[in-house]
């Protein structure tokens, strides 16, 4: 079987995040899970190319999802490590706008596990 590469889960949500890490593992794929928006960038510093997928919350305390992806994005560019906005904020459900602030798409709350699969399908198949 293909070894996809891994999601990084950045979530505060504890709800959002059990909901999510479930489907993924159903998937069969690895995902790392960060609380926050500085847990993630400290995860995904380690090994960025473990990652082939990061699905970002926007609104989170201690480092937002947009501040996250200005200090991932300083570091890896947007081809290298796709990022998706995971958010129930409409602000925010709009492609040119995530994409301005270094976002590969957006993924509207709350995140159905068909959308999931079909993430996972695009950017985390191993080349």
């Amino acid at each position: 079987m293909l070894q996809r590469k891994k999601v990084l889960l950045i979530e505060d949500d504890q709800f959002s995040r059990f909901m999510m890490k479930e489907v993924i593992d159903m998937l069969g794929v690895h995902v790392d899970i960060a609380e926050n928006g500085k847990q993630g960038c400290d995860t995904l510093d380690q090994n960025p190319e473990d990652y082939g997928l990061v699905l970002m919350d926007v609104h989170m305390p201690e480092m937002s999802g947009i501040d996250a992806t200005k200090y991932i994005r300083a570091k890896v560019p947007p081809n290298a490590v796709p990022i998706i906005a995971v958010t129930a904020d409409m602000d925010y459900h709009d492609a040119r706008l995530v994409e301005e602030l270094g976002m590969n798409g957006y993924a509207s709350k709350p995140v159905s596990p068909g959308q999931l699969m079909q993430l996972i399908d695009q950017y985390c198949h191993v080349h």
